[in-house]
């Protein structure tokens, strides 16, 4: 179970209702591309770099069909020339501008071949059709986003190659959460809490609103004592920390904003105070980690005092700062963007092989969520209720076959 993601009805939002479009949206989670299910006059594929092989299929199945190809998201914005190869039009970054501007262009008979229209009034960013995608696959928690950039600059993340800080207004991100009807939502946002003071505006309308919702942050939210009792008051019940490695150098290497690990495990305790849960999030192999920084993660989970993990193999994405500088190296040894899933060793690590990394990332996985594991986060936890010890209960479980898919 995941949640259900907002790019899909994003993007059919941005379709212009003046040209009376019929549109189908298919959400490869829940359903099969039928190629033949009717005659398509555009394809619009939006795809990140594990599923770029697979959107390279539809689009030459669809072209096959007479359907003009447009193609953006991720993998477009980092390979634009890659992407350009099969399809007739490319969006890079975001589409607010570009997808409609492309409408006008095309019913004109004078699409254009790339687009690339990165200044946005985030003023006009319309509420998305959410009943565009139904699954049983999906959470029931419905996602929101306020801010979808980051400014930080992480080596190994994509985020702020594609998005900046550009916060949306807060009434119209509280006009949203009303309309969705939930007690419970979830913030997409890269880093809820930045900046500071749009965050503890948004928090104090939250309030009002009396529900339940997590988010993302950085390691030093916790640390600011403000932003941690508005988080309380609007009904945080956790936030999701890329801790990373627990190693300051390896954190350092990758212009890791935080990275005085000293402090992590005061910084669970800070969130625990505020009745705050945390899942703190781990990259495996970092130039500074070796089998035995890795192999120790599950142990030292528990002493942090983190209520769950999750893990992910570091991934070069094709074109970024860190692929580059690892490809000049001669160090990305597999370059088939379908194994790029953060579950599969692409690179040569430079401190064991590739094979024993992916050893490493599974037995640690497995390892952290034992019953053992789980249940003693479970029980020192800081949620205080039976029903909230009970959702994370269900939550570790949950996580315990997240990550340990085969190669």
């Amino acid at each position: 179970m995941t949640y259900p993601s907002l790019t899909l009805p994003t993007l059919v939002s941005l379709v212009p209702k003046n040209i009376e479009a019929e549109i189908d949206a298919c959400d490869e989670i829940s359903y099969k591309v039928d190629y033949d299910k009717k005659k398509y006059d555009i394809v619009v594929i939006s795809f990140d770099t594990s599923s770029s092989r697979q959107a390279y299929i539809h689009s030459d199945e669809f072209t096959k069909r007479g359907a003009y190809i447009v193609m953006g998201g991720y993998h477009t914005t980092a390979m634009p020339e890659e992407a350009a190869k099969h399809c007739s039009t490319i969006i890079i970054g975001a589409g607010e501008i570009s997808l409609p501007k492309f409408f006008d262009d095309y019913l004109k008979g004078e699409p254009q071949k790339i687009y690339d229209n990165q200044d946005i009034d985030i003023n006009k960013i319309k509420i998305v059709p959410r009943d565009v995608i139904k699954s049983r696959k999906y959470m029931k928690i419905p996602p929101v986003i306020a801010d979808r950039g980051c400014d930080n600059k992480c080596s190994f993340c994509a985020i702020s190659e594609m998005w900046k800080s550009n916060p949306r207004p807060v009434e119209n991100v509280i006009e949203e959460i009303k309309s969705l009807k939930s007690n419970k939502i979830i913030f997409f946002d890269p880093n809820f809490f930045y900046p500071k003071e749009y965050s503890l505006k948004l928090m104090k309308e939250l309030e009002k609103l009396k529900i339940k919702w997590a988010g993302n942050g950085i390691a030093d939210a916790p640390f600011d004592d403000e932003l941690m009792e508005a988080a309380q008051k609007s009904g945080c019940s956790g936030i999701l920390i890329g801790f990373e490695s627990l190693k300051e150098d390896t954190l350092k290497g990758v212009n890791k904003k935080f990275s005085n690990v000293e402090k992590y495990k005061e910084c669970v305790e800070r969130a625990h105070k505020y009745n705050i849960a945390v899942n703190g999030c781990f990259v495996l192999g970092m130039d500074g980690d070796t089998e035995e920084d890795l192999l120790a993660l599950p142990e030292k989970i528990n002493y942090l005092g983190i209520d769950m993990a999750r893990f992910a193999i570091l991934t070069p994405l094709p074109n970024s700062e860190l692929y580059r500088e690892m490809d000049k190296e001669g160090r990305i040894i597999i370059k088939d963007w379908s194994k790029y899933t953060q579950n599969n060793t692409v690179f040569q690590p430079k401190n064991m092989s590739m094979e024993r990394l992916d050893e490493i990332y599974r037995e640690v996985w497995k390892k952290t969520y034992t019953f053992k594991n789980i249940w003693y986060r479970v029980k020192n936890s800081s949620n205080k209720t039976l029903t909230e010890k009970l959702i994370l209960l269900g939550a570790n479980i949950g996580f315990k076959y997240l990550g340990i898919q085969e190669n």
